[in-house]
């Protein structure tokens, strides 16, 4: 009986083993088979690979899709634009004031009727209630992972207008982690890194000194130590708790001189994301104040700490940090540095980056792009083996990759947007075809899958 689907004459990039020629056979939507060029069975439909490279699937698991927008708008929008760049999944955070009984059944079904790939969702814990809601969560919806705002601590009842609020302080983080410890070293507690007793003294401070609307100004108000004295106590409470922390978009070159030296505590329960902005992006790149985002971009030699943090194996994924808009919202109250709101689109962008500015101009393997894009996310937000893998039995989600293809970035290739941080870079190494569960869902920038067709990602302890 012919299989559904072979993808032939390609070079496998799989993590943990290499790189090498294979064919990969797919039936109802799993690899059912890797075999030696030319030995594959039957086909319903076969794809030609040659001269190109075989990708699990890249996993984004930072997304803020639904901040600025209503959120069945831009599932279909920005999932669309993840397809084109290679993204079989995401992880979406949500973060908002009610019981997350009440919510997560509406999140789910938006993301079921419009999202063009298969999704998951982390949930902002803000409330004592929440908290007290945990397991419930899980058993209902399977949500698994949860994250902790530091940027929100003693600031929750002011910005959500909640009457329960969590402090977010260390206390709450320790509680948090021994709390998730004790019910499973499944659930992953992601950690978003800034000191605010130093970074609201400091922002004040820089204020006073007066104001210019540029990045380079804007970091002053975070700089890389904010982050990694945070970084420090997290990495040591979720030592003395036992736990399983998630760090998010790591910015600093100081917090990888960190996790270097601290290898006993970075190893234990702990994996470490980094943002594509933070790897070809500077404070005095030309995109100036659409680049704003939380923790600020910095200098050139933190962006080249931050790759070899990745060559070292210190950083483990790469996630976007997508928050999409347009410019009349991200310029919506005003234009200055300080009215300028924080986050910006960047959905389909980790490949190209990665490939071009990290295999082409600095050496890193494609086998750890697979790693860092795929494999290790899967692993850490609990859906490997079915994601993140090239091998029988996973689902059949792979980006098929021209390394040779450079072309100018523009908003357009997406097209979920009307501006991009990376307008006019020249980036070498993209998705030529996705392939989302045994489907074809993208040819040279065509989405030819359909929206809805995006599964929901239930996970379990």
């Amino acid at each position: 009986m012919a299989i559904d689907l072979l993808v032939k004459n390609g070079y496998a990039v799989i993590p943990g083993v290499g790189v090498d020629r294979a064919d990969i056979g797919v039936a109802g939507g799993k690899i059912v088979g890797i075999y030696a060029p030319g030995a594959g069975p039957e086909a319903e439909a076969s794809l030609d690979a040659s001269g190109l490279y075989i990708f699990p699937g890249a996993i984004d698991p930072h997304v803020h899709i639904g901040i600025y927008n209503d959120l069945a708008v831009d599932f279909e929008a920005e999932t669309r634009a993840c397809a084109i760049g290679g993204i079989t999944s995401i992880v979406n955070y949500y973060r908002g004031k009610e019981s997350y009984q009440e919510t997560a059944p509406g999140l789910i079904a938006a993301g079921e009727a419009n999202s063009y790939i298969d999704f998951a969702f982390s949930l902002g814990l803000l409330t004592k209630q929440h908290l007290a809601e945990v397991e419930t969560y899980i058993e209902k919806f399977g949500i698994t992972s949860y994250k902790f705002y530091r940027n929100y601590q003693d600031d929750v009842a002011r910005i959500f207008g909640v009457s329960d609020p969590l402090t977010l302080d260390s206390a709450d983080m320790m509680e948090i982690l021994q709390q998730f410890a004790a019910i499973s070293d499944k659930l992953l507690l992601c950690v978003h890194c800034e000191d605010m007793d130093l970074q609201r003294k400091i922002a004040r401070e820089v204020k006073a000194r007066g104001s210019e609307n540029s990045l380079r100004y804007f970091a002053q108000t975070s700089p890389d130590y904010v982050e990694t004295v945070s970084l420090m106590s997290a990495l040591y409470l979720n030592k003395i708790a036992g736990g399983n922390m998630y760090v998010v978009h790591l910015s600093a070159g100081s917090s990888v001189d960190l996790l270097e030296k601290e290898a006993e505590l970075a190893s234990s329960g702990v994996t470490v994301e980094t943002c594509p902005h933070y790897l070809a992006l500077t404070e005095e790149s030309p995109c100036g104040l659409l680049g704003k985002v939380n923790p600020p971009i910095h200098t050139a030699a933190d962006a080249e700490k931050l790759w070899e943090g990745i060559r070292k194996g210190l950083i483990q994924t790469i996630g976007s940090d997508n928050c999409p808009s347009n410019l009349a919202k991200k310029f919506s109250k005003g234009s200055g540095v300080w009215e300028t709101l924080p986050g910006f689109p960047s959905a389909g962008m980790i490949l190209p980056v990665l490939i071009s500015e990290g295999y082409h101009r600095r050496g890193i393997s494609l086998e750890t792009i697979a790693e860092v894009t795929s494999a290790a996310v899967a692993k850490a937000f609990h859906l490997y083996p079915q994601k993140g893998a090239i091998k029988v039995g996973a689902d059949a989600d792979l980006a098929i990759v021209d390394l040779d293809w450079e072309r100018e970035v523009k908003p357009e290739i997406f097209g979920a947007s009307d501006y991009s941080v990376y307008d006019g870079m020249k980036l070498k190494g993209w998705p030529v075809f996705t392939v989302s569960r045994g489907e074809i869902i993208m040819e040279k920038d065509r989405v030819t899958g359909s929206k809805g067709r995006g599964r929901y990602l239930k996970r379990n302890v």
